[in-house]
Formats: C-alpha cells, structure tokens, sequence
C-alpha cells in the first residue's frame, strides 16, 4: 500500500519538474530577447536563448518538452512583439526541432556532451531570420550574402558555447534533483540507463 502513496508522489514530482523546467526556459528565452548585450558580434545572444534549449532538452524527460519550450517562446515573442525582427523568433522553434531531431539519433540522444557539440551548426538556424526580413521587404538580394563566412563563424563559435552552458546546467540539475537520477531515456552526462 505504501508504494502507491510513493509512486503517486514520485509522478507528482516528475509532472512538477517538467513543467518547472519548461516554463524556466521559456521565461529565459522570452527575457533574452530584451536584453541588450555589449557584445555586437554576430550569434551572440544564442548563448542564453540556445543554452536554454539545449539545457530544457537534456533536463526534461521527455523529449517533445524541447518543442514544447521552442515553440511557447516562437509564439510568446510574436505576440508580446519583443522579437528582434520579422522572423526571428522563428529560431527558437526551428532549433528546438533540430534538438528534438538529434535526441533520435543513437549515439546523440544517449550523451548530453552531444547534444551541447550539436548545438554548433544548430544555431545557424538564427541566419535565415535575415534571410525571411530581406524577402518580406522584397530584398533579392538577402543580408545573408553579406559577410556570411564570418557570420556562420560566429553563430557555430557561439552555438557551441551555448550548448556547453546547457550541458553544463543540465548536468549541475542532475546532480542536484534526485528526478534526474531515475531518468530511463538520457542522461546529461553519461550513458543510456538499463
């Protein structure tokens, strides 16, 4: 009798810390596109809004929670209008399937270290945001073509940072909360659990 209370107990706390995980993200994600950094390279901001991903997709058990927290913040920055120009809160959406997409392959989906290198070409989904303002004004010729070594440079440096910062929270919360210990699909860290 006393394993119904606990398992009851232990969904209870599994729903919570999905759902908490899930609305973290998308809180920080919705809050980075008004931060205004010093920065100025190009790709920079993936750093928090990939990292946040990366994490919310190494962090929550199941695997759709990714496209769960993408597609709230797409949707969220286009209705509060804080995106940062026509078609880019898109991205957040777009990287979140990439992520959700590599979660599949074998060998990505049982290593966290993965995911985080991943998210290097993942984030060049943030370059057509120029792409989509260049064609909605009618541009032929799309910003995308300006400088696009150094730009894709940029956005695969900082995509991998993101993804380290994600791996690295990811595998902090694992050592922290005990949900993450009984995980059966993935883990931050290490290997599939049998």
């Amino acid at each position: 009798m006393s394993s119904v209370p606990a398992s009851r107990s232990a969904a209870v706390w599994s729903l919570s810390h999905e759902v908490g995980v899930t609305v973290v993200a998308v809180s920080v994600i919705v809050a980075s596109t008004e931060i205004r950094t010093p920065i100025g390279l190009p790709g920079h901001r993936g750093m928090i809004w990939l990292a946040s991903l990366v994490a919310a997709a190494l962090i929550t058990r199941r695997r759709e929670s990714v496209l769960v927290v993408g597609g709230a913040s797409t949707m969220l920055t286009q209705v509060l209008h804080i995106a940062p120009g026509v078609g880019s809160s898109g991205r957040y959406l777009a990287a979140a399937v990439l992520l959700y997409a590599a979660s599949f392959v074998p060998v990505i989906g049982r290593r966290g270290w993965f995911i985080a290198l991943v998210a290097a070409p993942i984030h060049l989904v943030a370059l057509f945001s120029p792409t989509v303002a260049g064609l909605h004004h009618g541009h032929l010729v799309s910003p995308l073509t300006n400088d696009l070594s150094d730009k894709a440079l940029f956005h695969v440096a900082f995509g991998l940072v993101a993804g380290l910062i994600g791996w690295g929270l990811a595998s902090t919360v694992a050592q922290v909360t005990p949900i993450a210990s009984q995980r059966t699909n993935r883990r931050p860290g290490g290997a599939e659990k049998s």
